[in-house]
């Protein structure tokens, strides 16, 4: 089974530029938390994630090379900016957003 932390984390890092604090949170699913700053304030608020992948996902992700896992990171990488930047002008603060990763492409 892969190490889903040790594939999901890197892109989490490349995305917010920051060392994000990522842990398994069940077979398909992992947890991430990071700061946002804020430039007025001493205390800067934390940003909760949820990633789960969908089993196909997962099955498609088991069966990967290496090369393939590589080119599936960088489809992780699109899918997470396509949807962090559409919860974040949604976002509630104080809440956790919820991804569920259905599909990832290799280019």
């Amino acid at each position: 089974m892969l190490d889903l932390v040790a594939f999901v984390k890197p892109v989490l890092d490349e995305i917010t530029g920051q060392d994000v604090r990522v842990w398994s949170a069940g077979q398909r699913v992992v947890t991430a938390n990071w700061q946002i700053p804020v430039a007025t304030s001493a205390t800067w608020p934390a940003r909760a994630l949820e990633i789960e992948m969908a089993h196909d996902v997962a099955e498609q992700l088991s069966n990967a090379d290496q090369s393939a896992l590589y080119q599936l990171q960088r489809s992780l990488d699109r899918y997470l900016r396509a949807r962090l930047g559409v919860h974040c002008k949604q976002d509630k603060p104080g809440y956790a957003i919820v991804i569920v990763v259905d599909r990832l492409m290799a280019p």
